[in-house]
């Protein structure tokens, strides 16, 4: 008897856990988004129609589950499923946030919420143009900012796809904030699979 109660009171203690942290990992979503300065242009980037697959469906499901609960009068369930609800939709605004593409006067910012996925332009050192159908990939090389024993830099590859409606307004982007000092690479005359 007592061990039922108790294995309740540690997963209603589990869920109240994931709550709070889904609440300040979403918090901390959108002020890492407010705290973006002169963002030029930005686009969802996740992989359903532009949303975070699995915190799309988790949070469809829970709403499903919180209509199914509520159709039924299941009163003692409302709060677990409130808050599962409340994880969902936190999932959800972090994940879209996160996924979403920030382009600044500073540079690119793949990832709100990981500072190793912002690149400032002035890093970049060399870019590639793919087409993809409708949209176009721009592979940029970027300098490392960090230094290996030998205190020479090393080159990473950013992959970033820009859907077709915003491919002129980032091409005007790039243009201006590279086009003195780099010259785009053709994909008729490059292999960009050998770009690492």
């Amino acid at each position: 008897m007592y061990i039922t109660t108790d294995i309740h009171g540690v997963f209603v203690l589990i869920l109240a856990g994931f709550t709070l942290g889904s609440t300040f990992l979403s918090a901390y979503s959108i002020l890492n988004a407010a705290r973006l300065r002169n963002v030029r242009m930005s686009w969802k980037a996740g992989k359903m129609w532009g949303y975070p697959i699995f915190a799309t469906v988790f949070l469809f499901s829970t709403l499903v589950l919180s209509s199914a609960v509520y159709q039924m009068s299941l009163t003692q369930y409302y709060p677990i499923v409130g808050c599962y609800a409340w994880i969902g939709l936190n999932w959800f605004c972090a994940s879209f946030l996160a996924s979403k593409r920030y382009i600044t006067d500073h540079g690119i910012v793949k990832n709100i919420n990981d500072p190793s996925q912002t690149v400032p332009w002035y890093l970049m050192t060399d870019f590639v143009v793919k087409s993809t159908g409708p949209s176009r990939e721009y592979i940029f090389i970027y300098q490392d900012r960090g230094y290996n024993e030998k205190n020479v830099n090393r080159c990473i590859r950013l992959e970033l796809e820009v859907p077709a409606h915003k491919n002129e307004e980032f091409k005007k982007i790039v243009s201006y904030k590279l086009g003195q000092t780099i010259s785009p690479e053709i994909e008729s005359f490059i292999d960009v699979r050998t770009v690492r």
